[in-house]
């Protein structure tokens, strides 16, 4: 039942934001961040990238949790979310040169 809920917030924060109130906005927009995991893997999943770079926008979670989400869109082999991942950490992050010198 979780999964549906989950779903049904996804759909309608994404397809129904113009005619959202403020506060109806407002309770979206916090459940969602509180459960971004499920809701970002759920994107991975479907490559809807879109909606993730709306969600990286808003800024509902950090390096940890991208780093989170890159291995999970790898396990899955989701190529097209895996490069769009990989390009946000590049552009926020960036990724920390090894030296493997002996």
């Amino acid at each position: 039942q979780e999964k549906i809920k989950l779903a049904c917030a996804v759909e309608g924060f994404f397809s129904y934001s113009n005619s959202l109130t403020e506060q109806e906005k407002r309770a979206y927009s916090e459940y969602l961040k509180r459960r971004i995991r499920p809701v970002m893997e759920k994107l991975i999943q479907e490559e809807d990238t879109e909606k993730m770079e709306k969600i990286e926008e808003f800024g509902w979670y950090g390096r940890a949790e991208l780093d989170t989400f890159i291995r999970f869109a790898g396990s899955c082999h989701k190529i097209e979310s895996l490069v769009w991942l990989m390009e946000q950490k590049d552009r926020k992050y960036g990724y920390q040169d090894r030296d493997f010198t002996l």
